[in-house]
Formats: C-alpha cells, structure tokens, sequence
C-alpha cells in the first residue's frame, strides 16, 4: 500500500515536473513579449508634437515592442531649447536651426557638447527632403549633420480681408497712420523687427543680418514708431483671439490660420521687399542614449511623414520642407504654404547666425523701441 501510493505520488511529481518544464518556456516567452517602457523627452514650440503622440506610441509599440512615454513641454523663449540641452531635462528639442550657433547659446565647445549628431540611417526621409532645406548647412558641425529640419515659416505679414480689401504691396503698410493701434507684432525675438523696419527703408538681405551695414539711428526711429502704434506685443506666437480686432499683424503663420480656423478672413501678403523666414529643426541633446536615442531620431522620421507634413499646413499654418503631402492638401493650401516650391525659398531670406555685436545691439533697439510705449 505505502509503496503503491508512494508510486502514485511520485508519478504525480513526474507529471507536474515534467507540465512545468513544459509549461516554463511558454511563460518565459509570455514575460519576453511584454512591452519594455521607456520615456522620451520633447522640448518644442506648441503644436508640434502633443497632436501626433497616439500614433506615435502605436508605431513604437509595433515596431520595438515598447510602450513609450512621451513628456513634452512647450516653451515660449528660445532661451528654454538651450538650457534643456545644457541641463539634460529634454531627449530633442525644435529650436530655430540657427540657435545652436548662436554666440550666447553655442553647443559645440569642445570638451562640452550639448548636442550630439544624427543618425541619418535611421531617417530615411532625410532623402526626400526638399533640397533648399536639406543642404543647408546650419545644422551641421564640423561637416556633421546634427539637426534635421520639420518646417519653415516666414515672420510675416498678414492681413484681415475684412478690414484690408487689397493685399499690402509694401512692410510700410504697418506704418501707415490709418492702422495705427489696429497691428500687433512680435516681443520676445528682437530681430525680426529690426529686419522689417530694414526691409521697409530699403535695405536689402545683405544688410540686415549686421549692424555695421544698417543706418543705426534711421533703423531706430523706424522701429520706436513700429513699437509705439502697435496695439500689442505677442511673445512666443501671436493671440488669434485678438485678430478680429485687428487690420495687420505679423506671425510666424500659426495665428492666422488659427484665426481662420475660427471663421476670420485672414492672408499672408507679399512685400515687394521681401522678407525673412526661420526653420525649426530637431536636435538631439547629449545626454540623449541607447533606446531613447533611437526614439528621438524615430520620432524625426515620423514627424517627417507626409501625414505629418500636411499637418504642418492644416494645423500649424506654416510651410512644410517634404514636398511630398500625400493627397492631404487642396490646391490652396499648397500655394498659400509654397508645398515643395523651391523656387519661392530661394527668394525669402532665411534666418543666418548673428554675430554677438549684431544681436546685442538689434536687442538693445528694441528695448529703447520697446520704452516708446510707456
């Protein structure tokens, strides 16, 4: 009896022994195919990536097994792409492309890089960049590319149809005394003022990126009288709220279409003088590594995508640097944005890298420009 029973329940540990051999690798691939998790840190202007997280997650869920976390703030000073990079609290920012170059902000002295540089391989839609944007060498170091551009958009002039019945030829229309207290411009980039208060006294692109070839004091008093008549000052992006009290403004684009996506009636013009346009470009800080690396420089590609890419338009009001948008965007909307004319970014100028003398002295104009409001 003990012996028959002691057979039973030693056949019964056979079978349980040999169920959990059976059954250990089955678990073991079970816990194998649980997503990892990782987080990734976005530093960028409003708009640019909060819309796109879900399908972001999902591509990264499919295509690396891992459940991503993306934190993102949006700031609205340039300074805030900087000291991210510097204290390593952000993976990749979207500054404009030529602030890592920039005296005051320069990332590359040796020794203590805050930015580290791309794998190109791992954003093949780098290729398909229109060239204006993927040639330029701002983003590169030492013949090394380490920032991608996402879009461009000029500081420009937009005007209320309702209120503006004939396009504006001319950046003087801001100075014409029946708008006075019906325009708002741009505080917090003291630049963009000096170049149109420039491009209206009829300087040309040549001149306005350095000091020593503007008329200081005519650009001056062409500049207090930008400063006095506007009605307000908008720091990071203009108020779209605002513009159907408004006849003018100048934008980076998103609040004219914003305004427009409320019912305004709101264009871009084009100056017969011209005028400026930045490229916001994704950086990857230096502390960036491993897997969250890999991440940052997916979400490069991704955002470059021609879903994306029409989005820049539809949702951000800005230019797009792929030409290809799928058959996301009507007629319209493709000439408003200049989607893939190259021809039309070759006759704007696109914003260089200041010296320290240059950019100190256009932000002291502005401050006195600025006291002329008091």
């Amino acid at each position: 009896m003990k012996r028959t029973l002691w057979g039973a329940v030693s056949a019964t540990a056979a079978v349980v022994a040999a169920g959990s051999l059976l059954l250990t690798p089955a678990c073991t691939k079970q816990e194998n195919t649980r997503p990892a998790k990782e987080t990734l840190r976005i530093t960028c202007w409003a708009g640019y990536a909060k819309p796109y997280v879900e399908d972001f997650q999902q591509l990264v869920r499919e295509k690396y097994n891992v459940d991503v976390d993306v934190q993102i703030h949006n700031p609205t000073d340039q300074d805030e792409f900087f000291q991210a990079v510097k204290n390593n609290t952000a993976d990749l920012i979207s500054p404009p492309i030529e602030l890592p170059k920039i005296p005051r902000f320069f990332s590359y002295q040796e020794g203590s890089h805050y930015l580290q540089p791309v794998d190109v391989n791992n954003i093949p839609n780098l290729a398909r960049m229109m060239p204006v944007f993927r040639d330029d060498q701002t983003p590169f170091h030492n013949g090394v590319r380490y920032g991608v551009p996402y879009n461009c958009g000029p500081y420009g002039l937009a005007y209320n149809r309702d209120k503006v019945f004939e396009a504006p030829a001319s950046w003087n229309v801001l100075w014409d005394p029946q708008y006075a207290g019906q325009y708002t411009i741009n505080n917090n980039f003291p630049k963009v003022n000096v170049w149109i208060a420039a491009l209206a006294l009829g300087y040309g692109y040549e001149d306005i990126f350095d000091i020593n070839k503007l008329d200081r004091a005519r650009v001056q008093e062409k500049l207090n009288a930008l400063a006095k008549n506007a009605r307000s000052l908008w720091d990071g992006a203009a108020n779209p709220d605002e513009f159907p009290e408004l006849a003018l403004a100048t934008t980076w684009g998103f609040a004219a279409q914003a305004a427009n996506l409320k019912g305004g009636n709101w264009r871009l013009a084009t100056p017969a003088e011209g005028g400026t346009a930045w490229i916001d470009c994704w950086y990857l800080g230096a502390g960036t590594k491993d897997m969250t690396k890999t991440l940052a420089e997916e979400w490069i590609n991704f955002s470059l995508d021609p879903e994306r890419q029409a989005d820049v338009v539809k949702s951000q009001g800005v230019s797009p640097v792929m030409a290809d948008t799928g058959d996301l965007l009507n007629a319209e909307e493709k000439a408003m944005f200049h989607v893939g004319d190259e021809a039309y970014f070759k006759t704007v100028a696109l914003w260089r890298v200041l010296s320290e003398e240059t950019e100190q002295a256009f932000n002291a104009m502005w401050e006195e420009a600025r006291q002329q409001r008091q």
